[in-house]
């Protein structure tokens, strides 16, 4: 089964992907934004707002990673994040500087990875915000990822389900889904 966890930053989604992970003896995708950004000898994506050209090849990075990890797990894994997330970053930070068809091949190449994801679990926003030195501790741009990764996964009609509370139910609730048991 595979497995994608999505939502804004700080949410939780590591945490979970992880605990599931473990729990149902699946390989982990880490948050490939991390290891791009590691890549391009970058402490955190906020170094980008200066430098637009680089922030396109991060995101453009960020999503072929995503793409090229699932594809080298195969049909099983959990995910921490998903090509949904990739579609709404690209969108807050890219779309108005882009033409329409960079913009609409980003989406359809995201969009169509989206769509081989067996399960999506959309974590929404519950706890309060950390500061992990990489991602945004603004809690206003929280909300707008949040709203932009819910427009994407609603608009392109994909099936998910939203796990709330502490990590162990949140778990449990996929788990569940995972083993078609009581949700």
């Amino acid at each position: 089964m595979r497995i994608g966890i999505l939502g804004a930053q700080g949410v939780g989604k590591t945490t979970l992907a992880e605990a599931l992970a473990k729990e149902l003896g699946y390989p982990l995708i880490q948050e490939v934004a991390r290891k791009v950004a590691r890549d391009m000898n970058m402490a955190s994506p906020r170094a980008l707002k200066k430098h637009p050209a680089m922030g396109k090849i991060f995101q453009i990075s960020c999503l072929n990673e995503q793409i090229a990890k699932e594809r080298q797990y195969g049909e099983t894994f959990v995910s921490d994040r998903t090509t949904i997330d990739n579609a709404a970053y690209w969108l807050k930070w890219h779309a108005h500087k882009a033409t329409s068809i960079v913009n609409m091949e980003y989406y359809r190449k995201a969009k169509k990875n989206a769509g081989k994801y067996d399960l999506l679990v959309y974590v929404p926003i519950e706890i309060s915000l950390v500061s992990d030195g990489f991602r945004s501790d603004d809690v206003a741009y929280q909300k707008e990822i949040d709203f932009l990764v819910q427009l994407f996964l609603h608009r392109w009609g994909k099936q998910f389900i939203t796990v709330s509370g502490s990590l162990e139910e949140r778990a449990k609730r996929v788990v569940a889904e995972v083993r078609g048991g009581v949700k």
